[in-house]
């Protein structure tokens, strides 16, 4: 009895050994998740002049960066108004971009 009891356990432990092993984390997996989140991007809000120019539409912060908006057909109603943007940033190539999902109008005009 106690024989088979011990060979019950050892087996159980060999068995669930393997699964918690592949639960360990691994740092290249984890890079790979960071990059893609990174790629993903991250909500931000941002406040600027909103301008446009042949159809596509660009802020210029306050800090003097320029980025690319785009996603709401609200942008052309507030063109050359000082706005809050809110919305998932994504840069690809260097050049940062802004699919906005939120606007707050702040002034009828863009300050210089």
């Amino acid at each position: 009895m106690m024989n088979k009891l011990l060979s019950v356990l050892v087996a159980g432990g060999l068995s669930v050994a393997p699964m918690l092993y592949g639960q360990a984390d691994d740092p290249a997996q984890k890079k790979q998740q960071k990059q893609h989140a990174d790629r993903l991007g991250s909500e931000e809000t941002l406040t600027g002049c909103l301008t446009e120019d042949q159809g596509a539409f660009k802020l210029a912060t306050t800090g003097g960066e320029e980025i690319n908006v785009s996603g709401s057909s609200d942008l052309k109603k507030h063109k050359n108004h000082t706005v809050k943007l809110t919305g998932v940033a994504s840069s690809e190539g260097g050049k940062k971009t802004l699919n906005v999902s939120k606007i707050q109008h702040v002034s009828p005009s863009c300050t210089k």
